[in-house]
């Protein structure tokens, strides 16, 4: 709804009123979302492993999609930064990342979340209740160590924050990052499986952080929030270094 006042007119979406608006305005997935959609979890989980080629035979006879969605799909991918186009190599090619970019993405996660802590309209009706909703789904999926899926949820949890501020251009800028942090987690998650009891404190904390954001917000205590929300973002951070300080890449390696 719109409410006017000083001559302005200022926006008050309650959550319920967002998820109106895209139901109203959401078109039915094409051919080309699905397989957008799953190459792009395969890519996540690791399935489709970086520097594998993707051509038509195995878009169509190991996964089953037509040749159109298909090539739509990895052009989207494409200008997602998940692969990258070889015509050398017959085709598209699940993108490696190197430590540079690893850098950019760790500062691009650093810039989101300093915004949310400052922009977030924490008095948005319907935020609490549907963050406390992603944590109840988000402990079964730890127990059964659901990578793929821990690692959307953690994403759902952030984006609902996001969409708070109205603004589809940082949204959408939000939801790039933390897509690309998604295959980053997975890639940590796995290599943690070496000490099981190391991961499941780590994923211990994440959920106390995020019970804690939650607090923040039902207080609308800002300042707390703020620091809450970088002290967490620093912790995803200190998982990925540390991962890659145990296996001493050097700087022009590949993180994978």
């Amino acid at each position: 709804m719109l409410v006017a006042g000083d001559g302005t007119c200022q926006a008050l979406l309650t959550m319920d009123d967002r998820a109106k608006d895209i139901a109203e305005t959401a078109q039915p997935p094409t051919q080309a979302d699905q397989a957008l959609a799953f190459l792009r979890d395969r890519i996540i989980d690791l399935t489709l492993e970086p520097g594998l080629r993707i051509d038509e035979r195995l878009l169509v006879d190991k996964f089953g999609l037509g040749r159109t969605p298909g090539r739509e799909a990895l052009n989207r991918l494409a200008s997602e930064g998940f692969v990258v186009f070889r015509p050398n190599r017959g085709g598209a090619v699940v993108r490696s990342l190197d430590i540079s970019e690893f850098e950019q993405l760790i500062e691009a996660h650093q810039f989101i979340e300093a915004v949310l802590g400052h922009r977030c309209r924490l008095a948005t009706l319907g935020l609490v209740d549907k963050l406390r909703d992603i944590q109840s789904r988000y402990v079964p999926a730890v127990t059964e160590r659901d990578f793929l899926r821990i690692t959307h949820l953690n994403t759902e949890f952030h984006m609902a924050m996001h969409a708070t501020l109205q603004n589809q251009l940082l949204h959408d800028f939000a939801l790039s990052v933390h897509r690309r942090v998604e295959r980053m987690l997975n890639y940590t998650y796995r290599h943690e499986l070496l000490d099981k009891t190391r991961q499941d404190e780590q994923f211990r904390l994440n959920l106390i952080q995020h019970d804690e954001l939650i607090e923040s917000i039902e207080k609308g205590a800002r300042t707390d929030f703020a620091t809450r929300l970088l002290e967490h973002g620093k912790h995803v951070e200190y998982r990925l270094v540390n991962l890659l300080q145990r296996r001493g890449l050097n700087a022009d390696e590949a993180v994978f």
